[in-house]
Protein backbone atom coordinates (compact mmCIF):
# COMPACT_ATOMS: atom_id res chain seq x y z
CA UNK A 1 0.00 0.00 0.00
CA UNK A 2 2.84 2.39 0.63
CA UNK A 3 4.21 2.18 -2.65
CA UNK A 4 1.09 3.29 -4.27
CA UNK A 5 0.83 6.12 -1.92
CA UNK A 6 4.36 6.75 -2.79
CA UNK A 7 3.51 6.49 -6.26
CA UNK A 8 1.08 8.83 -6.51
CA UNK A 9 2.90 11.47 -5.00
CA UNK A 10 5.87 11.13 -7.06
CA UNK A 11 3.18 11.77 -10.16
CA UNK A 12 1.84 14.53 -8.65
CA UNK A 13 4.90 16.40 -8.03
CA UNK A 14 6.27 15.27 -11.75
CA UNK A 15 2.81 16.95 -12.56
CA UNK A 16 3.25 20.21 -10.82
CA UNK A 17 7.05 21.02 -11.94
CA UNK A 18 5.82 20.33 -15.18
CA UNK A 19 2.66 22.58 -15.22
CA UNK A 20 5.02 25.36 -13.53
CA UNK A 21 7.60 25.00 -15.74
CA UNK A 22 4.98 25.56 -19.30
CA UNK A 23 3.36 28.83 -17.39
CA UNK A 24 4.63 32.21 -18.37
CA UNK A 25 6.83 34.35 -15.64
CA UNK A 26 5.09 36.92 -13.94
CA UNK A 27 6.95 39.41 -15.15
CA UNK A 28 6.98 39.08 -18.94
CA UNK A 29 3.79 41.18 -20.61
CA UNK A 30 1.88 38.51 -22.50
CA UNK A 31 2.38 38.72 -26.42
CA UNK A 32 0.75 41.85 -28.12
CA UNK A 33 -1.62 40.49 -31.12
CA UNK A 34 -0.20 42.25 -34.55
CA UNK A 35 -2.65 45.38 -35.34
CA UNK A 36 -5.50 44.50 -37.76
CA UNK A 37 -5.13 47.59 -39.87
CA UNK A 38 -7.97 49.59 -39.02
CA UNK A 39 -8.06 53.36 -39.97
CA UNK A 40 -9.55 56.41 -38.89
CA UNK A 41 -13.04 57.12 -40.68
CA UNK A 42 -14.20 60.10 -42.22
CA UNK A 43 -17.19 61.85 -43.28
CA UNK A 44 -17.37 63.07 -46.94
CA UNK A 45 -18.45 67.11 -46.73
CA UNK A 46 -21.14 66.42 -49.51
CA UNK A 47 -23.05 63.25 -48.96
CA UNK A 48 -22.37 62.41 -45.57
CA UNK A 49 -21.00 58.60 -46.30
CA UNK A 50 -18.63 57.63 -44.50
CA UNK A 51 -14.58 55.76 -45.59
CA UNK A 52 -11.41 55.35 -44.53
CA UNK A 53 -9.29 58.38 -44.47
CA UNK A 54 -7.24 56.56 -47.55
CA UNK A 55 -9.89 56.25 -50.01
CA UNK A 56 -10.82 59.99 -49.37
CA UNK A 57 -9.74 63.12 -51.42
CA UNK A 58 -8.78 66.15 -48.59
CA UNK A 59 -9.41 69.57 -50.29
CA UNK A 60 -10.32 73.01 -48.67
CA UNK A 61 -10.04 71.16 -45.19
CA UNK A 62 -13.04 68.88 -46.10
CA UNK A 63 -12.72 65.00 -46.83
CA UNK A 64 -14.72 63.90 -49.81
CA UNK A 65 -15.60 60.57 -51.13
CA UNK A 66 -14.81 61.24 -54.82
CA UNK A 67 -13.66 63.84 -56.95
CA UNK A 68 -17.46 64.55 -58.57
CA UNK A 69 -18.41 65.44 -54.94
CA UNK A 70 -14.89 67.65 -54.61
CA UNK A 71 -15.72 69.35 -57.84
CA UNK A 72 -19.38 69.66 -56.65
CA UNK A 73 -19.04 71.68 -53.42
CA UNK A 74 -16.62 73.79 -54.82
CA UNK A 75 -16.82 74.83 -58.26
CA UNK A 76 -14.12 77.30 -58.13
CA UNK A 77 -11.89 74.14 -58.34
CA UNK A 78 -12.49 73.03 -61.84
Amino acid sequence: MMKYLLLIVLVGVVGWLWRKSRAPEPGVPPAVPPDNGAEDMVKCALCGVNQPVSDSILAGGHYYCCSAHRRAARPEDR
